[in-house]
């Protein structure tokens, strides 16, 4: 084992504290507004980091680890787009505001109301696919870290991240939204110190002149300037930063587990405030955990799998006791973020795929008991999925670039279709179908053909909101053409 009594006594505490938290938020719960958007009524402080919590797990930490692992100093770039994203949504109040104002569950409720109610089916079945595929390669790379950490042999690793998924889906199924924003507060005091004592005593422990002859040696000038060997041509250069710019604009408006929190807002001002702020929280969670990562080259070298860097560096240098601390701070992260992808993709299945196809065949909306129901039903389908999916899946080239595709498969069209809906009168239902269906195409692509079109994932990126902006003007340029919107629907 590599950990000690104190530190499985540290653990051990955490766990009792998340499971009964999930049991006493269940009187709460009294309709499907309570489980999924916790009866909006988070403030600014909590719902500040309930947002920065649900976006961080394990997973979070060894893919940001894997980019410095892999590129050196250069991969801290990737950390800027999301603070250009969340303060410019959050000054301005572009989308956001007018969905806060709609006060929907899902994005996909946007769809029904704008377009049709065949789009909010189409769009939930996207979104549902790539979320879930998104979702399904957190379990087998966060058991493989627990192994790797606890010193449980591989060949448990199914074992691990079944146990793993039953907590989760206990607490999160018993009290859904509130239960997790509840179990927030622990977690950001656990993440906080984590974070900053990794950081510190790695520095201190390893020497910064070694961790940055170490990045040097294995990627020369590459691993120090990111536009190497210029700003177009760079790997994380121009065309890099322009696709994760647009995708974090897109990611803040259109992913489940984010809007979630943003819906759960008690109002628009608030919403935006916690948006604005919630740049400079991520700025840290990009750039501390791609350090690290730069830090494990100095430590275990290069000679392993990428994935398992982070973990064998904090074996190395963490003491017995403050790994427990960090370990539970981990752990505390994954849990917070399974159980807000749980309920994020969970509701997109249950109320914008089953939910519509029930009210199509009967004409009658399910009641808000039922709907819950179908929700806790759905959460135990989607953990068998993404269990299935970890043990069989093989991951090619960056996790990084994995995550960000699966995203785009409706990312782009999300984008495209709410921006469009919502300040362009003339947006139609044909031209939604096409932004959706063309900004799809080239994710895809990447998705079925990895190894042969890596070394254009900055292109596929961009590309994939140019084509989904093409879908969208061409669909209703020709649906207004033959089927011209009165005046009464241009006023609406």
């Amino acid at each position: 084992m590599n950990i000690s009594a104190i530190d499985i006594l540290i653990i051990s505490v955490y766990l009792i504290i998340i499971f009964f938290s999930g049991t006493l938020m269940k009187k709460f719960i009294k309709g499907i507004d309570n489980f999924l958007v916790a009866g909006r009524s988070m403030g600014f402080h909590l719902g500040l980091l309930s947002l920065m919590c649900t976006e961080i797990g394990m997973i979070t930490y060894v893919y940001y680890a894997e980019l410095g692992f892999k590129a050196g100093f250069a991969a801290l770039i990737v950390a800027v787009p999301p603070v250009i994203a969340y303060f410019f949504l959050g000054k301005t109040g572009f989308i956001i505001k007018p969905l806060l104002d709609m006060k929907i569950n899902t994005i996909p409720e946007f769809f029904s109301k704008k377009f049709s109610k065949g789009v909010r089916l189409y769009i939930g079945i996207i979104m549902a696919v790539g979320g879930i595929l998104n979702f399904g390669v957190f379990p087998g790379v966060e058991a493989n870290f627990i192994n790797i950490i606890t010193g449980i042999p591989k060949n448990y690793l199914l074992a691990t991240m079944i146990v793993m998924l039953t907590l989760v889906l206990v607490y999160t199924v018993v009290g859904g939204m509130v239960s997790v924003i509840i179990t927030n507060y622990i977690q950001y005091i656990l993440l906080s110190f984590g974070m900053i004592f990794i950081t510190v005593y790695g520095i201190y422990h390893i020497g910064w002149n070694d961790i940055v002859d170490g990045a040097f040696k294995q990627f020369g000038e590459k691993g120090l300037d990111p536009f190497y060997p210029t700003f177009i041509s760079g790997q994380f250069g121009f065309g890099f930063l322009v696709w994760q710019i647009l995708l974090w604009i897109a990611l803040l408006v259109g992913w489940q587990a984010i809007s979630m929190r943003l819906f759960s807002s008690k109002d628009s001002k608030t919403g935006q405030k916690i948006y604005t702020w919630s740049g400079l929280l991520f700025l840290s969670r990009g750039i501390m955990p791609i350090f690290w990562g730069i830090m494990a080259i100095a430590v275990v070298g290069t000679k392993i799998d990428s994935l398992e860097a982070l973990p064998l560096l904090l074996v190395k240098i963490v003491p017995a006791g403050f790994l427990g601390i960090i370990f539970a701070a981990l752990l505390a992260a994954s849990m917070s973020t399974y159980a807000s992808y749980l309920l994020s993709w969970s509701s997109v299945v249950s109320q914008d795929i089953i939910g519509s196809i029930v009210t199509y065949i009967t004409k009658k909306e399910l009641d808000s008991k039922k709907q819950l129901l179908v929700s806790r039903i759905t959460m135990a389908a989607v953990m068998i999925f993404i269990i299935w999916w970890s043990l069989f899946h093989e991951m090619e080239g960056y996790l990084y670039f994995y995550l960000n595709m699966t995203g785009m498969l409706f990312i782009p069209g999300v984008l495209i279709c709410v921006a469009l809906g919502i300040y362009w009168k003339k947006a139609r239902t044909l031209g939604a179908y096409l932004a959706i269906t063309f900004g799809a195409i080239l994710p895809m692509l990447y998705l079925i053909w990895p190894a042969q079109v890596k070394d254009y994932a900055s292109e596929i990126g961009w590309g994939g909101f140019v084509v989904s902006l093409v879908g969208m003007l061409l669909g209703s340029v020709i649906q207004n053409y033959f089927q011209p919107l009165t005046n009464k629907e241009v006023v609406k």
